[in-house]
């Protein structure tokens, strides 16, 4: 696939929409954002070709875990169970997460040297097309800038309640693209906005060809993978960032 396949395949009508509907709820989705095809070739690179790294946290430290770590993990139950009992003490009042993801990297160069279609997508939403549309629809003409990776959700995945805002990323919406054909809603990972009194103020269903957007800073978290979900869930996912 070529960059040129990525291009945004939204209507004036639906971004003028879209637009209102950020300014009044402080996010949106946009159904069918990339061509069919692209959307499916896509969806085929992460599930079948990509390599997964497990990334998890322990506090502030982030570990990533790349293949070979992994396959030991799943030859060794007793010390995959140790680090789930792990996992799940830190989920229990803090901040915790458990997925697998395939960096992007930031700098162009690289992108374009490995020319993987997720590479592909981000050199594209960094286009001008892809940026003005992000600043139609979140209103914020500071927007100069994206970067992304792809994740996946295996069975007792999660991402637990957070905003986004990190000092000096310069962050003012984030995006996830969901990737996942025939996703069901009681198969979990669902991406779920907070209020402040704890409820849940709105629940998205990982749809495919979907992007949801969202401003920054927002109280949001992923809902468990459950473990009867008939596949991984699969989405790119990154921020919409000022230059600072």
């Amino acid at each position: 696939m070529a960059t040129d396949d990525f291009g945004p395949a939204v209507g004036r009508t639906r971004l003028k929409q879209a637009a209102a509907d950020f300014a009044t709820r402080g996010f949106v989705r946009l159904e069918n954002v990339l061509p069919k095809r692209t959307a499916q070739r896509l969806h085929e690179w992460l599930r079948d070709e990509a390599e997964w790294w497990r990334v998890l946290n322990q506090g502030d430290k982030v570990w990533d875990l790349g293949p070979e770590s992994i396959a030991a993990l799943d030859a060794d139950p007793a010390k995959a169970g140790q680090l789930r009992e792990a996992i799940n003490a830190g989920a229990r009042d803090g901040f915790q997460f458990a997925y697998d993801a395939v960096r992007v990297a930031d700098v162009q160069a690289e992108r374009k040297q490995r020319q993987w279609p997720v590479d592909q997508f981000l050199d594209a939403i960094n286009s001008e097309p892809w940026l003005e549309l992000f600043r139609r629809v979140t209103g914020n003409e500071a927007i100069a800038l994206a970067d992304g990776q792809a994740t996946r959700y295996l069975p007792e995945h999660f991402l637990t309640a957070h905003d986004d805002d990190v000092a000096g990323k310069h962050r003012h919406a984030a995006y996830v693209l969901g990737l996942t054909p025939g996703w069901r809603t009681h198969w979990g990972g669902l991406l779920m906005f907070h209020a402040e009194n704890g409820d849940v103020e709105q629940a998205l269903m990982p749809r495919f060809n979907a992007m949801n957007l969202f401003r920054v800073p927002r109280l949001h978290s992923v809902s468990p993978v459950a473990p009867y979900a008939g596949g991984a869930r699969f989405s790119v996912t990154g921020w919409l960032r000022g230059k600072g």
